[in-house]
């Protein structure tokens, strides 16, 4: 039986690996850790507030609709977060729907606010299957100190483009 034969492509019901340039996993019930990244990393400031709002609202959009949004940052030339996306009768969303819609909503917000016609985004996104919960503290880590790495602030508590996930709240609580 094909793919197609017993399930939408929107929709997973067991373990699917796809590849273009990068391979990318998905399987049932599994948390994600995501990246994607302009296509210019000059081309805009995604941390200007107008752009981060943008971002902002299509990360938290469908949450608890088609995904549990767990933590995330902007950051001026890309975007990290980490999510688990939610089941229905026909299975659980599309890792690759959920940031495909993400992207596009925001590219064409985005040059909206910018005047312009561009592609916005790298064509792939980055994602890794979250294993454990060490492993979701380590990436949740490394979402709550990139600001901090990439010298934009000294403290993460500073940065105003953080999602107020359960490991960044956490963070934030135990630093007060």
């Amino acid at each position: 039986m094909s793919e197609s034969d017993h399930q939408s492509p929107d929709f997973i019901r067991e373990f699917r690996k796809t590849r273009r340039h990068l391979p990318h996993w998905q399987a049932p019930g599994e948390t994600h850790y995501v990246t994607f990244a302009l296509l210019d990393r000059r081309a805009c400031d995604l941390t200007s507030p107008g752009l981060a709002h943008i971002i902002i609202d299509a990360l938290q959009f469908r949450h608890e609709q088609r995904y549990t949004l767990l933590d995330w940052v902007i950051m001026p030339d890309h975007v990290h977060f980490i999510v688990y996306p939610l089941m229905t009768d026909e299975g659980f969303f599309s890792l690759s729907k959920i940031t495909g819609s993400m992207k596009g909503w925001t590219a064409h917000e985005i040059n909206r606010e910018m005047d312009r016609r561009v592609a916005l985004w790298q064509d792939e996104s980055f994602d890794r299957v979250i294993r454990s919960n060490g492993e979701y503290r380590k990436h949740a880590f490394y979402i709550w100190m990139n600001p901090v790495k990439a010298g934009l602030v000294e403290s993460p508590r500073d940065w105003q483009w953080w999602g107020n996930g359960r490991f960044c709240r956490r963070m934030q609580r135990r630093d007060e």
